[in-house]
């Protein structure tokens, strides 16, 4: 029997809660059934890489970032001039943007001309 990183589930939470969805949304974008969503963020089921896939899609964050290896953030340095709501969206914007480019690049697909 495999166990399942509860982790991942607890992750998926602050994603959708980041972004404001219930479960019912996160299941009208990812095209993924409540109730599995549900299992998946209880811990009960394991997503498989298609499902975080299209989770974190619809969550706007990198499949890395659900599971717990993104290493991004690590590597991006944002300076704003404040601290407020706004720098810190786009500060978390940026380092999605940098984290999608890493995965494109991993998968071969190359920049547009």
């Amino acid at each position: 029997m495999s166990s399942v990183d509860v982790r991942v589930g607890e992750r998926l939470i602050a994603a959708r809660d980041a972004v404001g969805m219930s479960q019912r949304d996160l299941e009208q974008y990812s095209g993924i059934s409540q109730p599995t969503i549900h299992r998946i963020e209880t811990g009960r089921r394991e997503a498989s890489i298609l499902e975080l896939s299209a989770l974190a899609d619809a969550c706007g964050v990198l499949i890395a970032d659900l599971q717990g290896n993104s290493t991004v953030a690590d590597r991006v340095l944002c300076a704003g001039r404040t601290n407020d709501t706004g720098t810190q969206a786009l500060a978390a914007y940026m380092i999605y943007a940098f984290g999608l480019s890493q995965r494109l690049d991993e998968l071969g697909v190359s920049a547009a001309a």
